[in-house]
Parts: structure tokens; sequence; C-alpha cells
């Protein structure tokens, strides 16, 4: 079972490697993650080399806000409210996005199962 504690550690680490592009703490975040939904119609990730793919859309991103907030937690399922606010800068594009994760974890804490839904205003 997963704690309070543990689900804001979790959501401050992927913040920062978010903010910074650190996509080998991307990765070392997700590295047990055997079914990554970047949405829950699609097909998910299976593979680092997936679950990198979508993260990829960072690096262009000049962010204004980011939060990452726990909201829930049930056993070792987390629910988190995330909330993004930047600029593209391939076009100086505005986006903002809102979203949730629901967040899987096995006995160790390692993210085995990740699903997001969001919706952005541009």
């Amino acid at each position: 079972m997963i704690t309070r504690e543990f689900a804001t550690k979790w959501c401050n680490d992927l913040k920062f490697a978010w903010k910074k592009c650190d996509f080998q703490k991307i990765m070392n975040i997700f590295s047990d993650t055997s079914e990554y939904y970047e949405d829950p119609f699609a097909t998910p990730g299976k593979s680092a080399d997936d679950i990198l793919a979508f993260w990829e859309e960072i690096k262009y991103q000049r962010i204004s806000k980011l939060e990452l907030k726990p909201i829930a937690i049930d056993g070792n399922r987390l629910i988190v409210r995330w909330f993004l606010d930047y600029t593209d800068v391939r076009d100086d594009s505005l986006a903002i996005m809102d979203g949730i994760y629901q967040v899987d974890f096995d006995e160790c804490g390692r993210c085995v199962s990740f699903t997001q839904w969001w919706v952005i205003k541009e």
C-alpha cells in the first residue's frame, strides 16, 4: 500500500524531471511500466522506447506552470490531478492542459501501469 508521502514524492520527482526535460529520470520513473496509456482509448505503450516517444514532446515546452497533486490513494493505486501551461517553442503557440493520471504501483513501489486523461485549451 502506498502512502501520501510516497505519492507526493512520486509527483515531485515526475514534475522535476518534466521541467528539466530529464529523459533519463523520466525513464527511471517508468522503467517497470508494462502498460502506459497516453490516452485511455489508444494502444498502450509497452516498451521503454514507446514510453520515451510519448515524452519526446516536452522538449518543445517552455513551461509557465506545472502542477501535479495527489488527490486519491486506494491501495497501490494513485490518482493525480495535473495542470500544465506552456508555450510551444516551435511556433510560439500557447497551450493550457488539465488532466488526471491513474498510476498503479507494485508492492515495491514501482509504477507498473499508467493511464492519463487530459484536455487541452489552445
